[in-house]
């Protein structure tokens, strides 16, 4: 008996037998380009080795990826700020953990015949936009730091997938963005006549995409999310060059994508997720001067709010993107 005891105690593995923990992560939208790091991440076990077997779930937009975070179906997800700040006004407790997009995507897109080379020219322009289009909605405050009056533009509205096609067709003189991806095709379509007004320029630049957690998990889970978020720095960090390796990851979860358009999304993508003014800061980290300029322009919402959207405490200071 003493003899089958031992021989059973050394069959079994050493150390403690402890299951990861299994994370959901809801993405903002079906796989792309923006993602590749988080499946580069999970191809290189790096998730494993930190006790979290990630689970990406594709979603439907930003506020279905923060409706299905507040309702416990995943424990993290990838959201616009801007959005998440929208819920958190609401009465939500979603928190961002580390911006994926620390510039903006926002941009205003017309023909070079248009003439539109300041945004004081859009005076009197019809701007193809739909109606919760951010660029829209934060219309107020890009009039203002221009010095144009909100009401000397038309608005047309049309969706993202037409909006091209209203440039082209003439049916509006230009065109509003923000969302980074259709910055591809606007290019693919017009090429060197495609003039470009970034909102950025103009000093409106909010964070776009983050990675968020709810603020019960923070307390809950206060390890897990602090694992998490170092993961998804590495990941993210390792991307900025080379990209072949993570855009291979994102191909090889999702074979139906087309390997030459994610590239040229991700071309698009790293000067977002990489800019200048950040080639020395902690990757992720948040500056809270402009999450409170972010909550300005988004919302009425009293300054406090900043310091519940965001936390910069589980962000690993080392990882710095290489460049």
């Amino acid at each position: 008996m003493i003899a089958r005891f031992l021989a059973l105690l050394l069959s079994l593995p050493a150390g403690p037998l402890v299951a990861a923990d299994g994370v959901r992560l809801c993405l903002n939208w079906a796989p792309g380009a923006d993602h590749a790091p988080l499946y580069y991440a999970r191809e290189r076990g790096w998730f494993a080795d930190a006790d979290i077997a990630l689970d990406i779930r594709a979603g439907g937009g930003s506020g279905d990826a923060l409706a299905k975070l507040a309702a416990g179906e995943c424990e993290a997800a990838i959201a616009d700020f801007s959005a998440l700040i929208s819920a958190r006004v609401a009465g939500g407790d979603p928190v961002a953990v580390m911006n994926v997009f620390a510039d903006s995507p926002l941009a205003f897109y017309s023909l070079d015949t248009a003439h539109i080379d300041s945004p004081l020219a859009l005076a009197g322009k019809r701007i193809a936009a739909y109606a919760t289009d951010p660029p829209k909605r934060l219309w107020a405050a890009y009039a203002k730091a221009a010095d144009i009056g909100a009401d000397t533009v038309n608005w047309v509205d049309r969706p993202n997938n037409a909006k091209v096609a209203a440039l082209d067709h003439g049916e509006a003189d230009v065109a509003a963005n923000g969302f980074y991806h259709h910055h591809v095709e606007y290019a693919a379509a017009f090429g060197t006549r495609l003039r470009v007004l970034w909102w950025r320029d103009l000093g409106i630049n909010p964070y776009g995409n983050v990675l968020a957690v709810t603020a019960r998990s923070m307390a809950a889970a206060t390890a897990t999310v602090e694992r998490l978020v170092a993961v998804v720095q590495r990941g993210y960090a390792a991307c900025a060059d080379p990209a072949a390796p993570c855009l291979a990851a994102l191909l090889a979860a999702n074979p139906h994508l087309d390997a030459a358009r994610e590239a040229a999304k991700w071309a698009a993508a790293v000067p977002l997720l990489y800019p200048p003014q950040s080639a020395t800061a902690t990757y992720g980290a948040f500056d809270a001067s402009r999450v409170e300029a972010d909550i300005a322009h988004a919302t009425a919402a009293d300054p406090p709010l900043a310091r519940a959207v965001f936390t910069n405490r589980f962000l690993d200071a080392g990882v710095i993107p290489s460049r």
